[in-house]
C-alpha cells in the first residue's frame, strides 16, 4: 500500500512540476508582404525571433530582421493569464499604437495578423482547432504590424 501512495505522489510531483513550469515563449516571424516588388538584393527574413519570458525587448532593431519589409506574425506558449504586449514604438511608447494579448488557456496561441481586432476594447477569441483562447487590446495606428518596435511582458497596455 505504501509503495502505491509512493509512486502515486510521484507521479503526481511530477505530472505538477511540468505543468507548473510549461515554457513561456513568444516566437515572431516576419512575412514579406508581396515578393512580386521585392528588388534585387531585398531579402526576405527567414529567421525566426524567440523572446523568452521576462525579456523584455526595448528596441525590435537588435533583433532578426528588424530591417526587413514585412509584418510580424506571432505564436505564444504559456500558461493561462501569459500576458504581452507590442508597442509601434521603441522603449514601450504608446504613440503608434500598441497590442495586449492575454492567453485564457494553455493551448498555443498563433496570430496571423496583429491589427485583425477592433480598435480601443477588449476582444476575447474562443479556442479553435488552429489557436488557444486569449483577449486581446489594440489600440490602432497605421502600419502597426509592420512597425512593431517593442515587446513587454506583463499586462501592460491597455
Amino acid at each position: 500500500m505504501k509503495i502505491t501512495t509512493f509512486f502515486a505522489a510521484l507521479c503526481f510531483l511530477i505530472c505538477f512540476t511540468g505543468l507548473a513550469f510549461a515554457k513561456s515563449e513568444l516566437v515572431m516571424e516576419k512575412k514579406v508582404l508581396n515578393y512580386a516588388q521585392m528588388g534585387i538584393g531585398d531579402q526576405a527574413c527567414m529567421e525566426l525571433i524567440i523572446i523568452k519570458k521576462g525579456r523584455n525587448v526595448t528596441d525590435m532593431r537588435d533583433e532578426h530582421c528588424a530591417y526587413s519589409e514585412g509584418k510580424f506574425n506571432v505564436t505564444l506558449s504559456g500558461p493561462p493569464g501569459t500576458t504581452i504586449t507590442f508597442y509601434g514604438r521603441d522603449g514601450f511608447r504608446k504613440g503608434n499604437g500598441f497590442l495586449t494579448i492575454k492567453k485564457k488557456d494553455d493551448q498555443m496561441l498563433w496570430l496571423w495578423d496583429l491589427t485583425d481586432f477592433p480598435s480601443g476594447q477588449w476582444h476575447t477569441s474562443e479556442a479553435n482547432d488552429r489557436s488557444g483562447a486569449f483577449e486581446a487590446f489594440y489600440n490602432a495606428s497605421p502600419i502597426f504590424e509592420q512597425s512593431v518596435s517593442s515587446i513587454k511582458w506583463g499586462n501592460n497596455g491597455s
